[in-house]
This record gives C-alpha cells, structure tokens and sequence, in this order.
C-alpha cells in the first residue's frame, strides 16, 4: 500500500481515531461533573453488619434476600452494555462530555453489579450456584433465577447488533423507562428498609439511577426536533419493550418476551413476603403499579412535547400506541 506522506491521511469510519474534543454543550458537561462529584465506594456500606443480621434470620429470609438481589443482578449486570456504548461513542465521535458521562455511567453499573455480589455474599454465601435446596421451595427459587439470567443472556447478541439498526438517541431511549422507574423504586426501598445499610445503598443507587436519567432524557431530547416520524415510531417501540423488559422485578413479567418456569410469579411473591418479613423492604404490587405509572407519566411528558407517541401499557390500563411486533431483538433496555 503506497502512502503520500505530503498529504493528510484519509482516516477510516467508525474508528476511535483520531482524537476529537468539543467543550460546547454544556448540559451534558453539568451531568459529567455532577456524575465525578456524587461517586461513592459500594465497600464503604458496613457489610459485617449486614452478615450480623443476617445471621439472626432463618434459613428461608436469607434466601428470600439474597433471590431478590439475583434478580436484581440481572440489569444491573450492564457494565458490558456501558462499555460497549462508550466505544461506540468513541467510534462515532460523540461529543467530549457525552463519551464522558458515559464513561461513569460504565463505572456506576460496574458499581452496582459488585453491590449484588455482596450483598448475596453477606446473607448467603454462594447463592446461588454452590446453593443446595432442601425442598421443592427453594429448588423452584434457584431455578428462578437461573432462568431469570438466562433470559438476560437472550437479549445480549441483539444489544451488539443494536447499533448498525438504532442511531444513538433512539438506542438511549430504550434506556428512559427503565431508568426512571429505578429512581422511583430504589428511592421507596431506602426510606423502607429497616436494614440501616440496605437503606444506605438503595439511597445512594437511586441518586446514580437520577443522573442516569437525565442522561437519557439529554440525549433523546438533544435530537427529538430531527427525527422522522420511522424514528419516532422506534422510540415509541422501545419505550415499551424497557417496561416489559424490567417488569421482571419492578412488576409482573408480561409473557411477550420472557421465557420463565410456570411457577415463576408464585415464587417470587412467596420470596417478597418472606423479605418483607425480615426486615428488607420491597414495594407491595400497588406502590410497582404506582412507581411505573409515576415513570410513564415522566417519559410520556418528555415524549410528547415532541410528537413521540407514547406506547399503551394495557397492564396498567395505559392506553396509547400500540405495539403489537415486538420481537426479541428489540430487547435492548436495561437497568
């Protein structure tokens, strides 16, 4: 290959070079400094004191606990998911304060996806693949998580092709719903918990899930003015499937995506009480269906002002846009 040194060199797309920066936009460079300023240390929670109280609960609440964080892992597991957007944004130049706050959003997941380990660690060491059930209950309540994580894997290969179907604003949607519906959720378990370091991290998760939440707002808003009314259609599509997608754990799973054992819902309720009894707070089903109408309503208000129809959510008897082709790898949102 011959190459004209006198001449400047013709870079290929999609490539991290060369190196660009921009200083002018200035909401998203608030959020990057906001984002380095609220950092906090997932080890600094007083774990010894979470083993401490643990061990005075019975075998059947330290599982209930300890299933609850396992479903939770299963968004929180996003570090990867970050990670894979923040080389996009290198790759499609993005500007400087954007591939920042991305970068700290990549360190928040990883962050909240340690806290998970922990806290199953602190309450039941192993759980759940050195687990070993005693009954029907608890093989039922391992096996639910199991497949609660594969169906997180499913999605996984569509993410990776996600970005030659999505521009990056409509792909950041599809991470609004389940980012405003974290705010509300998390923020109801902290004041909830009678766990004091339970409290601390659902406190300080919710304050990351806030920011992570005008991010996406920023992005989508940053281009909503530009989009055609295809585009507009796509974030309508994937407003729905971040409802369905997290549903998992903030509300009933509806059957259009997930592939869970029968008993799944039954379980799962059963594992809620137990938690609830011992102390870990999680919102009955009235203060779910209260905290995702709460985020609906967030994202509808966003949505609307530029002309995005908001999808139906007849599990909540929201009516709107209705999807009716959703298919697997539409499933891109996370937690």
């Amino acid at each position: 290959m011959s190459l004209d040194f006198n001449r400047e060199p013709e870079f290929p797309p999609y490539n991290v070079y060369p190196p660009r920066w921009s200083f002018d936009n200035e909401k998203a460079w608030q959020l990057y400094r906001r984002a380095k300023r609220e950092q906090w240390d997932e080890q600094d929670i007083n774990w010894e004191k979470v083993k401490e109280i643990a061990s005075g609960l019975d075998r059947k609440q330290r599982l209930a606990i300890a299933y609850w964080w396992s479903l939770l892992s299963t968004f929180d597991n996003a570090t990867p998911v970050f990670a894979y957007a923040l080389v996009k944004s290198h790759e499609l130049h993005l500007d400087t304060a954007v591939k920042g706050v991305i970068t700290t959003i990549t360190y928040d997941e990883n962050r909240h996806n340690v806290m998970c380990g922990l806290a199953i660690n602190s309450v039941l060491p192993g759980y759940p693949f050195d687990f070993k059930p005693q009954d029907d209950l608890e093989r039922k309540v391992k096996l639910n998580t199991l497949w609660a994580w594969y169906n997180g894997s499913r999605y996984w290969k569509a993410y990776l092709e996600a970005y030659s179907k999505y521009t990056m604003d409509v792909l950041f949607t599809s991470f609004m719903m389940g980012e405003a519906a974290a705010t509300t959720v998390f923020s109801t378990m902290s004041k909830g918990s009678k766990i004091e370091e339970f409290g601390k991290a659902f406190k300080n998760t919710a304050v990351d899930e806030t920011r992570h939440y005008a991010f996406t707002h920023l992005i989508m808003t940053s281009n909503a003015a530009s989009m055609n009314d295809e585009r507009k259609k796509l974030v309508s599509k994937q407003v729905r499937a971040g409802f369905v997608f997290l549903s998992l754990i903030t509300y009933r799973p509806p059957k259009d995506f997930w592939r869970l054992p029968p008993w799944y819902l039954e379980v799962t309720e059963k594992m809620e009480d137990l938690a609830r009894s011992a102390g870990f707070y999680i919102p009955e089903m009235k203060e779910k269906e209260e905290a995702w109408r709460t985020a609906i309503m967030r994202v509808g208000a966003t949505l609307g002002r530029y002309g995005v129809p908001m999808p139906a959510i007849p599990e909540l008897g929201i009516t709107g846009e209705e999807i009716k082709d959703l298919k697997e790898d539409d499933f891109v949102p996370v937690f």
